[in-house]
């Protein structure tokens, strides 16, 4: 199963899930996006959004944190 995470540095708690998921990783392709990083740049790079959502396109599941 191909599952993304999504960082958006909105949860408190976002280390334990992402710790859950490098737990995963041995029988499931797990990708991790920081999109909180994005967001604290000032100039946003079209092609890393672009990244960002063809990530989210191809995977199975996607989990926000």
């Amino acid at each position: 199963m191909n599952i993304l995470e999504l960082n958006t540095g909105l949860f408190p708690d976002a280390q334990t899930v992402s710790a859950a998921l490098r737990q995963m990783e041995p029988t499931h392709r797990v990708e991790s996006i920081d999109l909180a990083a994005f967001l604290r740049r000032r100039n946003l790079e079209d092609e890393a959004w672009d990244r960002a959502i063809a990530a989210i396109l191809v995977c199975d599941l996607t989990i926000t944190i």
